[in-house]
């Protein structure tokens, strides 16, 4: 694996999102024992302006998920991008990156299947 990323911070940059425009930062948590579920279930963060996430990238699975489409193709007044400055703590020492009995090794072994 030569993925060094650590830690990841997020700044989100969208002063004027609103949910249906997408683009939300998906974090895969366990499954909940208590509740009977077997799947790991997740947690979606919107990219509201001036949110910051930091998580641990090699440990915790996550994904972004897309943008809403614009309107229409001509419609040039409806944007849904999203905006992030994005900083990755790496680690150079391999023995570091998704080590063996972390807390989270059973997050990224049920969702990396």
């Amino acid at each position: 694996n030569d993925d060094t990323r650590k830690l990841t911070c997020i700044l989100y940059l969208n002063p004027d999102y609103e949910p249906d425009h997408g683009g939300e930062l998906r974090l895969v948590l366990g499954a909940d024992s208590a509740r009977n579920q077997q799947q790991p279930q997740h947690l979606d963060l919107s990219p509201e302006g001036g949110r910051m996430v930091l998580f641990w990238s090699d440990e915790i699975p996550h994904e972004v998920l897309p943008c809403a489409p614009h309107q229409s193709k001509d419609d040039i007044t409806t944007r849904y991008d999203r905006y992030a400055l994005t900083v990755w703590i790496p680690d150079t020492d391999p023995r570091n990156i998704q080590p063996k009995g972390s807390r989270f090794e059973s997050l990224r072994l049920a969702a990396f299947k």
